[in-house]
């Protein structure tokens, strides 16, 4: 996504500047009076700096020019910190980093239950976080209202994707659905093909929840998942 190149590079910067920052130990952490403190610890130590990206970007949307420090932990190569100054800090920014943020548009909305007992989408997938060029929170009008939703722009093969899956659905009972972390989102059914790789995630969505499949989906899916090993908000906060 073009976005997210961008983005990227910025978060390289911000990695850098802070690289040499390490602890010794795998201890906790305190937040000084107006900030907070996360220790991650990534499944697969490999993609610890890969994770760290994604994090950055994902502060960086929901806070613009917000002030963080980036500190890896010599003793634990899986682990990383922040430090983070924001009065908004609090458990909803936790679970924006946490999220895999997958999304993908299926069609149907089967599903089955895995073996770790979640029920997870089984229809075809049409589209994913990489056929995605741009994403934003927006507010539509709709006949009951104003709604929240995602705005979503594909890229060139998303483009040809979502046309060749809408003009199969058009005019069919078979709902082109929308999924976020193997949770259905929405399932409209298709009245006409869509050329233009334009396309709208809405569902009853709160101004929150919005901006946080969009940062999610901007900034990528996580590539692999992440624990909380140490958490604390600061005063005030």
């Amino acid at each position: 996504m073009k976005k997210v190149f961008a983005i990227a590079a910025m978060a390289a910067m911000l990695l850098s500047g802070c690289a040499a920052k390490a602890e010794s130990s795998a201890g906790s952490k305190s937040a000084g009076s107006g900030s907070s403190s996360i220790t991650l610890k990534a499944e697969d130590s490999s993609k610890l700096h890969e994770c760290t990206e994604v994090s950055c970007m994902r502060l960086g949307y929901i806070y613009p020019g917000v002030k963080y420090d980036v500190t890896y932990n010599n003793d634990d190569t899986s682990t990383v910190a922040f430090d983070v100054t924001s009065e908004k800090w609090n458990d909803d920014t936790l679970d924006i980093i946490l999220k895999n943020g997958r999304t993908t548009f299926r069609k149907g909305t089967d599903t089955e239950t895995n073996s770790e007992g979640e029920t997870v989408p089984t229809g075809e997938i049409i589209l994913d976080n990489s056929d995605i060029d741009k994403v934003s929170s927006t507010v539509m009008n709709t006949e009951s209202g104003m709604e929240y939703a995602v705005s979503i722009q594909t890229n060139m093969a998303g483009q040809d994707k979502l046309a060749a899956a809408t003009g199969e659905l058009a005019g069919t009972s078979t709902p082109l659905s929308i999924w976020f972390d193997n949770d259905l989102i929405s399932a409209p059914t298709v009245a006409t093909q869509i050329v233009d790789g334009n396309a709208v995630i809405s569902g009853n969505l709160t101004a929150e929840k919005s901006m946080e499949i969009a940062a999610a989906i901007d900034s990528g899916a996580l590539p692999c998942g992440l624990e909380v090993t140490d958490y604390k908000i600061g005063e005030g906060k």
